[in-house]
């Protein structure tokens, strides 16, 4: 089961922040210009390409392509009043032509867009102003949180916790860095990263059960079973996230943080 997390982040996962962002070297987090809602909702919007880090193999173009088409939907899904302003993919490839190849290499390598490619694209005149490159980092970490354990007393003896309720989760922490580009100038107007856990909020996994911790062999025996009728053992934290649904919720974390979004 998938849930959003929301405590104190561990420290583990700070640490690892850092090292994401150092893997992502060269960014600046923030906007650099004025950028509002009805700036974006006049101007419109390219989700351009989704590309690994240079450090990453190269993704495939149906991998790039996937991702901007998810991200597009996401930001399509909590921003209503850009319908009909949002191309993704399939429009910028077509549109930049046969040097698009050289674009997203270049800036798969290189981490920016470089002022040959930025020329490339603004002689493309695509018909939104704004485009938007993701960076998929190459960190991927799983982590196992802390278990929650809480007593409980058992039926035959009221006074005594005989046993635990316990739940485990597990969270995948991934990074991404979002480029934000005014086509019209040729400027770039946003760097930032975006973790899996960040603002003390992660996706998780979890897994609950009951064991018991008494002195009577027959409840230790009856808790093994339980466990594993309900495939919920107390020595084992559920697999983490997969890697594709840690991209979704970064993509709903991108797409709600646009001005004028909202969640539903």
């Amino acid at each position: 089961m998938l849930h959003i997390w929301n405590k104190i982040r561990i420290v583990r996962s700070k640490a690892l922040v850092v090292v994401c962002a150092a893997a992502l070297a060269g960014c600046s987090s923030g906007v650099k210009k004025p950028f509002s809602e009805p700036s974006l909702t006049s101007g419109g919007l390219a989700v351009g390409f989704v590309t690994n880090s240079g450090k990453g193999a190269a993704l495939k173009g149906y991998q790039r392509s996937r991702y901007a088409d998810r991200l597009a939907s996401s930001i399509l899904e909590s921003n209503p009043g850009l319908s009909g302003q949002v191309d993704s993919y399939a429009y910028v490839s077509a549109r930049i032509g046969s040097s698009f190849s050289d674009v997203v290499d270049s800036y798969r390598l290189e981490g920016d867009l470089s002022p040959r490619a930025l020329g490339q694209i603004k002689s493309a005149e695509l018909r939104r102003r704004y485009l938007m490159l993701i960076t998929i980092s190459d960190i991927d970490e799983v982590i196992q949180l802390p278990v929650d354990v809480m007593p409980v007393s058992g039926p035959s003896s009221p006074e005594v916790d005989d046993y635990q309720d316990v739940h485990f989760q597990t969270v995948r922490l991934k990074a991404v860095r979002l480029q934000l580009y005014d086509t019209r100038t040729a400027t770039k107007l946003q760097d930032k990263i975006y973790s899996s856990d960040d603002q003390d909020v992660m996706l998780a996994t979890e897994r609950s059960g009951r064991r018991y911790v008494g002195n009577s062999l027959l409840g230790a025996f009856a808790n093994s079973v339980s466990n594993r009728v309900k495939r919920a053992s107390d020595v084992e934290h559920p697999p983490a996230p997969t890697s594709e649904q840690t991209l979704d919720y970064l993509w709903r974390r991108i797409a709600q943080d646009l001005p004028g979004s909202h969640s539903f």
